[in-house]
């Protein structure tokens, strides 16, 4: 049956839905109202509880004043004047009124008023008066009771508010209709909310895969993200590991050529053989130089550090950079502990003697330099001393690439640097690094 055009079904079913929220909105209501009553009730005691401690001390704090204002002033009974009277109320910041020792003890004359009765005694201690002292409580007190008389009007209001949707829900209680059409209409609200449940779990299925492949994206896209980074690195770190290369090799072999074509060009007008010497020796020092950059474009060590012995090295090394220079080398090179370096620590290491002497000589204009290389309680020690005008340590902070070129490689095979120097004492560079124990070098 139908009614004007409205199926009964859906009627009923609003209806239903319609009580159901005004049912729990009440329920909602009354739990909210008891927990607000109890919390009142509690706050009330509470306060209350606090307002009689306050109250009790702040009597008792009155009454000891009160007894120490008296034994000081000794007051006799022609004393008790109103000058008197009120000289003790200021005091005591209270309220005094002097009764008759007959005037019944206790009497409150206001409820906001704090009061207590004080005994005065004569020398024979007979009480010829009584003190009526009356304090205001303290702003807590009285805030106490405004917030007791706040939380009763929101109570009221409370309990209005909740007759008001008893009523609502009785009313609408009495247009039910009667209980075959209840029962109809919830067969078909179960059929929807079947419905609906269905809809619902496929939805959530469709956002369980949705989610399932956006966190694949994601994680496929943050795994390129840090390849990408690591080739970034290690593009840095290739850049960086060049531009030492080039500092500590490729310039200063450069420097030393430039210094022997600088000599045999001084040497030209005087002595024709010997600057011709000096051409020969700066061609071929040249040569050997473009060698070694073809090497490092091809991602080589260069060739003269794989073809020589360490002492070798070391010593072709100083006849690179003098570039024509008289400058004396003391070289002793222990082989066997040379022997026991890795090639990495043999190449940072020859250029590390590489950077030191290139700095005695160009900076320090050193004429002596010594180099020592040796192993001992378990440690390769390396040792650079020139004996050059040397440096402040203590303006390193402007120092160029070639002493962090020198602190970088020293790290990087695990070695200890320290670099001593004076002004007009010349510079002490002692490397020690941990015995290999791996392959030694061929």
């Amino acid at each position: 049956m139908q009614l004007r055009g409205i199926n009964p079904s859906s009627r009923i079913l609003r209806i239903n839905n319609s009580m159901n929220r005004i049912a729990r909105l009440v329920g909602l209501a009354a739990v909210l109202l008891i927990v607000f009553l109890a919390a009142v009730l509690a706050s009330g005691l509470r306060l209350q509880r606090h307002s009689e401690q306050i109250r009790l001390a702040a009597l008792q704090a009155k009454r000891s004043q009160l007894g120490h204002f008296l034994a000081l002033t000794h007051p006799t009974a022609a004393q008790w004047t109103d000058t008197y009277i009120k000289d003790l109320a200021a005091t005591l910041d209270v309220q005094v009124r002097v009764l008759p020792a007959t005037a019944v003890q206790g009497t409150s004359v206001n409820p906001m008023l704090w009061q207590f009765d004080h005994p005065v005694r004569d020398e024979t201690g007979q009480v010829i008066n009584v003190l009526q002292v009356s304090a205001q409580p303290p702003p807590t007190v009285r805030l106490g009771e405004a917030y007791r008389q706040t939380a009763m009007i929101l109570l009221v209001l409370a309990l209005g508010l909740l007759v008001v949707l008893v009523t609502a829900l009785l009313i609408n209680t009495r247009q039910l209709p009667g209980p075959e059409v209840r029962a109809a209409a919830s067969s078909a609200a179960l059929g929807k909310e079947f419905d609906s449940l269905t809809h619902l779990a496929k939805s959530n299925v469709q956002q369980g895969a949705d989610l399932k492949r956006e966190r694949s994206e994601r994680l496929r896209a943050d795994e390129d993200l840090h390849f990408q980074q690591i080739l970034l690195n290690r593009s840095l770190e290739e850049k960086i590991q060049l531009g030492r290369e080039l500092h500590d090799g490729i310039i200063q072999s450069l420097y030393a050529t430039g210094l022997t074509f600088e000599a045999a060009k001084n040497q030209l007008a005087q002595d024709p053989a010997a600057a011709a010497r000096q051409l020969d020796s700066g061609l071929k020092a040249l040569n050997a130089t473009i060698r070694d950059v073809r090497s490092y474009i091809s991602g080589l060590s260069p060739e003269n550090l794989r073809q020589q012995s360490f002492a070798d090295s070391v010593h072709s090394l100083t006849q690179t950079l003098t570039g024509g220079r008289a400058t004396e080398f003391d070289l002793k090179i222990d082989d066997s502990a040379a022997a026991r370096l890795t090639d990495a620590q043999s190449t940072d290491l020859l250029q590390i003697i590489r950077e030191a002497i290139s700095n005695g000589l160009r900076h320090g204009d050193a004429s002596k330099i010594t180099v020592r290389l040796h192993e001992s309680a378990g440690e390769i020690g390396l040792l650079i001393q020139d004996n050059g005008r040397g440096f402040d340590p203590a303006k390193l902070a402007a120092r160029g690439h070639g002493l962090d070129n020198l602190q970088a490689r020293a790290e990087r095979i695990g070695a200890t640097l320290r670099i001593t120097s004076a002004i007009g004492e010349g510079t002490r560079t002692v490397v020690t690094l941990p015995v290999n124990t791996g392959t030694a070098i061929a």
